[in-house]
């Protein structure tokens, strides 16, 4: 199998540490993003809306960050949906995807003060019901292993320090131990060079 992502895409990035966390034999090959191959005949064959990431499998290909990881977690074993506990991990994994990880990926490119507004609001509602659940002293959000639950939050943790969006001390203790484990520091070592290459094509407008 391969993946076809990019490390500073959120949820490229999403998909592999979840490819790590499983330890799945998957080839990564780091799209030229920047370069418009999204745009290219051959990637629209792969996934006709021209987004990140896709998975090539023996049944075709993937896409949608969750839908890749569902699939993977269907062929086995199980790491990232524990059993008892799959919808309170997909629960998660949607908080995730559109209070995190799509307002702060919109403000990542978009300096704008609305764009900021919004990511503040949409965050903080978001870091508020995570810190809730994290409340009864658990880990990571299913319990002591990180899984789906926790995969958008991590990523989108690292993108609101990135871009000095505030978050909760308590989400900051988490961040720190989803950290600790060497597939999240990767990601985060391996999207800080396209962080600093893009920032001078991601500043405010004046």
């Amino acid at each position: 199998m391969r993946l076809h992502y990019h490390p500073l895409s959120s949820y490229s990035r999403k998909v592999a540490i979840g490819i790590g966390l499983r330890g799945d034999s998957v080839e990564l090959r780091v799209l030229d993003a920047l370069g418009g191959e999204l745009k290219t005949p051959a990637f629209r064959a792969l996934n006709p809306f021209g987004k990140m990431p896709v998975l090539e499998s023996k049944e075709g290909p993937i896409y949608e960050s969750t839908s890749i990881l569902e699939y993977l977690e269907e062929r086995g074993p199980r790491r990232l949906l524990p059993a008892g506990q799959e919808r309170r991990a997909r629960h998660f994994d949607r908080v995730g995807d559109h209070y995190l990880l799509d307002p702060l990926g919109a403000y990542f490119w978009d300096k704008s003060d609305a764009a900021r507004d919004k990511a503040l609001a949409r965050t903080g509602t978001a870091w508020e019901v995570l810190g809730r659940a994290l409340a009864d002293g658990r880990k990571f959000l299913c319990g002591d292993e990180i899984t789906l639950a926790d995969l958008s939050a991590a990523v989108a943790a690292h993108i609101a320090e990135t871009e000095e969006v505030p978050v909760p001390d308590d989400i900051l203790r988490y961040q720190e131990r989803l950290e600790a484990h060497p597939v999240l520091r990767a990601s985060r070592e391996g999207a800080a060079p396209f962080v600093e290459a893009t920032k001078p094509r991601r500043v405010k407008k004046p």
